[in-house]
Parts: structure tokens; C-alpha cells; sequence
């Protein structure tokens, strides 16, 4: 090689690893900005479980209430509507709750489905962290089958879960899940 061959590629050494010091340092800083991301994109995730799977408590709370007690839930549901539980409902009837009527049968049959009362047994959770509660329950249809002699009703239940993290700057998430559900009663 000759002294002008050896002169024209000095200069090149700087630049390259200038570039290379660049293109580094990008990749390095994405790597970093991407794993903060994901990490609170699983925080929310977590949270948002966490207020989920409380809600589904609140409702498989009643789902146990319903199995165990599903002639007093069709007569509750029945009497909310201002009807006797002990006659027939015609299908089709206009099932809006008369005037004067009262939901309370109801209301009474779903207020305990909540964490009030629960202990909870997860160290470290205090009971204002997680809260489930059944808001509602409500008949939305209602009638009786003459061949089979039942009564039929379909219900909604609503559920609310609360969860409330401090991690990731989260504070209180609250979810709400709603689930109809078929109750039969022999009449």
C-alpha cells in the first residue's frame, strides 16, 4: 500500500464508530421505553383482572344464592312485578311493575350477595382494597308454561367489582358485569 491508499482511509475509523455509537444507543433506549410499556401495560392488565374476577365473585355469589333458593327467586321476582306468584302468567302479558308495587322482595333477596361481611384470607389485602357487591337484580321476562306446569322467569344480574392498587399509580378500577340467568318454578 501506498502512502496516498493509507491517507484516504484515515478518516473513516471516527465516523464509523460514531454511527455504530448512534445506532446502539437507539436501540438500547427503544429497548428500555418498550419494557416501561409493557410493564404498565401488565399493571393494567393486572388491575383490570383484579376487578373483573371480584365482579364475577359478586355474581357466582348469586348464582349459589339462586341454586340454593330458587323458588323463594322466582316468587321474589314474581311479587316484584306485582303479580301472585301462585297463578299463571300469560305470555305476552305486559310485564311493566304495576303502580304501587314494590321491588323490595327483591332487594332483599340479593343485599347480602356482597364483601361486606366477607374475610378475607390473602395476607396483606385490607378489606377497603377489594370490594363485590350485587347491585341489581331484575326480572326481565316472566311467564308460565301450562304443559310442563312452570313457571319461567329470566333475570339480570349486575355486579360490581372494586379494586384499588397503589402500584403503578392505578388507584380505585371498577368493573361491572352483567348476567342473565333462566329460573324455573314448579307450580
Amino acid at each position: 500500500m501506498t502512502k496516498s491508499n493509507l491517507c484516504k482511509r484515515d478518516g473513516i475509523a471516527l465516523p464509523l464508530v460514531l454511527v455504530f455509537a448512534v445506532c446502539i444507543m437507539v436501540f438500547a433506549s427503544s429497548l428500555v421505553y418498550f419494557r416501561k410499556e409493557s410493564k404498565q401495560q401488565n399493571v393494567t392488565n393486572f388491575h383490570f383482572l383484579q376487578a373483573n374476577f371480584l365482579a364475577q365473585s359478586a355474581v357466582q355469589m348469586m348464582l349459589l344464592k339462586l341454586s340454593a333458593f330458587p323458588q323463594e327467586a322466582c316468587d321474589a321476582g314474581v311479587l316484584s312485578l306485582g303479580y301472585c306468584p301462585f297463578r299463571g302468567i300469560m305470555a305476552g302479558s305486559n310485564l311493566a311493575p304495576i303502580a304501587g308495587t314494590s321491588q323490595q322482595s327483591l332487594i332483599d333477596f340479593y343485599s347480602d350477595c356482597n364483601s361486606e361481611d366477607f374475610e378475607w384470607k390473602v395476607p396483606g389485602i385490607n378489606k377497603d382494597e377489594w370490594k363485590f357487591s350485587t347491585t341489581d337484580f331484575k326480572v326481565i321476562s316472566a311467564y308460565t308454561n301450562p304443559d310442563e306446569r312452570q313457571l319461567i322467569i329470566s333475570a339480570q344480574i349486575t355486579a360490581i367489582g372494586e379494586a384499588t392498587m397503589s402500584r403503578g399509580g392505578m388507584g380505585l378500577r371498577k368493573e361491572e358485569m352483567i348476567k342473565t340467568v333462566k329460573l324455573t318454578r314448579e307450580n
